[in-house]
């Protein structure tokens, strides 16, 4: 008899009938996200499970899982995964680090030239039927990001390519790190002088409770007029009804990627705001990108159903006490 693996989020057929030559699969297809209520009837005798950032995993939903051994999700961020009740329940939570980075990277500095050079802005303008006169010099006037001086907040994997990408640029690169780090051509500040600094502060620290709101009221208001924030992270990384109200009173620019709260409320005072560029969660979205997530997550699920120690474990220390190691 097969194993039962419940997959959380709608992914290609032909990847769902690999799956199911390997297992009993149960499949969440729709377009919204799955209920915990079904998660959790689901999961009560499954054994994998393979989820996204749009599944919230509570340790009520474990503990009704009581024959799970692995949970993949396609993400290299697991804060949407009650990591210490996993760990306490002795089930290896599978992430996909290293895949993105490039793609996410690219994107970051992607939104630094789209919000400075509003194109977004000049993109709606044009299409509204505004471009009713040739060449002008005052039009959509923008800033350089080569005449920047751009703040890195963390400098991980994806900061540091993010650095690589600005060095070409010429501008100015100042950053802050949770633990001390040199990098040539980078000058290292306090975090309250990046944020005071900077004319742009882009954000790639982990999420964890001391850097939640690490884009504080305060040091949003610290910020130079006209200065942007850029968030390629964890939207629950920037005060957002501060940056909110700093954007709205047209003081800050801002080009997000997350959001506290996803997808986006219809009403959020920032869809109405031409000077934020806004995009839906793609810091990943590349073929190849999202491809080589797919494969290190069902490589994870895989290795979990098989009592296999995980190549990728957000939560290594659930081996400690476990007969696999």
């Amino acid at each position: 008899m097969k194993a039962k693996c419940v997959v959380g989020l709608g992914l290609p057929p032909d990847l769902i009938a690999s799956l199911e030559q390997r297992y009993e699969v149960m499949h969440w297809s729709e377009s919204f996200a799955m209920p915990e209520a079904t998660l959790r009837e689901w999961l009560s005798d499954a054994r994998g499970l393979l989820c996204a950032l749009s599944t919230p995993i509570t340790s009520q939903v474990m503990e009704s899982a009581n024959q799970l051994s692995v949970i993949s999700t396609i993400s290299v961020g697991v804060d949407h995964i009650d990591l210490a009740a996993a760990t306490s329940a002795g089930i290896p939570v599978g992430h996909t680090p290293g895949v993105l980075v490039d793609s996410t990277a690219d994107l970051a500095l992607g939104l630094m030239l789209a919000v400075t050079r509003r194109m977004a802005e000049a993109d709606r303008w044009m299409r509204d039927g505004n471009w009713t006169q040739g060449w002008q010099s005052d039009l959509l006037l923008g800033t350089d990001l080569s005449q920047a001086t751009v703040g890195i907040v963390g400098l991980g994997s994806i900061g540091q390519a993010v650095i690589r990408r600005l060095t070409g640029f010429g501008c100015k690169l100042v950053a802050w790190n949770r633990t001390p780090k040199s990098i040539d051509g980078v000058q290292m500040l306090e975090l309250d002088e990046v944020f005071a600094m900077s004319d742009i502060v882009t954000l790639h620290t982990s999420l964890t409770e001391d850097t939640t709101h690490i884009a504080s009221r305060t040091r949003l208001a610290s910020m130079r007029s006209g200065a942007a924030l850029i968030n390629t992270g964890r939207g629950l990384l920037v005060d957002e009804q501060a940056l909110t109200e700093e954007v709205c009173a047209e003081r800050l620019m801002a080009g997000l990627d997350v959001f506290s709260t996803e997808p986006v409320p219809d009403h959020h005072p920032l869809l109405r705001q031409d000077n934020a560029v806004l995009l839906p969660h793609v810091g990943s979205a590349t073929m190849a990108t999202r491809l080589a997530m797919l494969d290190r997550a069902v490589a994870n699920l895989h290795a979990g159903m098989s009592g296999e120690r995980l190549s990728y474990c957000a939560n290594p220390e659930v081996y400690a006490a476990s007969a696999v190691c």
